[in-house]
């Protein structure tokens, strides 16, 4: 290698290395959402918090932990609760025509839910929607504090689906000093800190957009999924 040669390559690894953390880009196919309805004060969640911690860096699965707040009445406030993931759950238990909502309850591709310490039945479920071809493509980007993403059309008829953003923090630790798990350090993977629709899809057109990034340090989800709760269509991730 010439000192000439060696030059340019030095400068495109550090143009590389100055960009990367202001530019960075997923698309996926065929990748799987897991929903993790968690709590801090839930004597069962630990061991479902552990499967989620296990799944997150997959690059087939979007899983995300939704901190849920209904059991603080038990003495232990939950602070990663947002007030919009319990409306969600009983949206979902709606959905399945559920009486109630349950900690842990990990929902697979807005269809169907298994409790979320059972990691047979989690693999089993994921392995079964990831056999699904029949995805949209996702692709997303982020540069600055702008997140571009597009879906491309679906063949068949499709309802209207919305497009999620969904920004989130890689590991939060917590020590609970009440409640069930009085005395325990237990980390969150992937907790949800921002949750919006960005967007509405046809099924049957290109769809483009741009929006704002949202709140959370390990990045961001881009889900399209058939109304509020329903099945998603399609999902990618990008971790910061």
């Amino acid at each position: 290698m010439t000192a000439k040669h060696f030059s340019q390559k030095l400068r495109a690894g550090a143009l590389a290395l100055f960009l990367s953390p202001l530019a960075a880009t997923a698309h996926a196919e065929g990748v799987v959402v897991v929903e993790l309805y968690t709590s801090q004060g839930c004597s069962s969640c630990p061991a479902a918090d552990k499967v989620l911690q296990a799944l997150k860096d997959r690059s087939d699965i979007v899983a995300l932990s939704l901190n849920v707040d209904y059991w603080d009445y038990l003495g232990w406030k939950d602070d990663l609760a947002l007030p919009g993931n319990a409306k969600r759950q009983r949206k979902y238990a709606k959905m399945m025509r559920s009486r109630h909502v349950y900690t842990p309850q990990m929902m697979i591709d807005g269809s169907m839910d298994v409790v979320g310490s059972r990691r047979s039945q989690v693999d089993s479920a994921v392995a079964s929607y990831a056999r699904n071809n029949d995805r949209a493509s996702v692709s997303a980007q982020v540069a600055g504090d702008t997140v571009s993403l597009s879906v491309a059309p679906l063949s068949g008829t499709r309802e209207e689906a919305i497009v999620w953003l969904v920004g989130y923090d890689s590991d939060v630790e917590r020590r609970i000093g009440g409640g069930e798990n009085r005395g325990r350090t237990i980390t969150y993977g992937n907790v949800v800190r921002e949750w919006r629709e960005v967007g509405r899809w046809d099924g049957k057109s290109n769809l483009t957009l741009r929006d704002r990034k949202p709140q959370g340090n390990g990045g961001f989800a881009v889900i399209v999924q058939q109304g509020e709760v329903g099945p998603i269509y399609g999902a990618t991730k990008v971790n910061y």
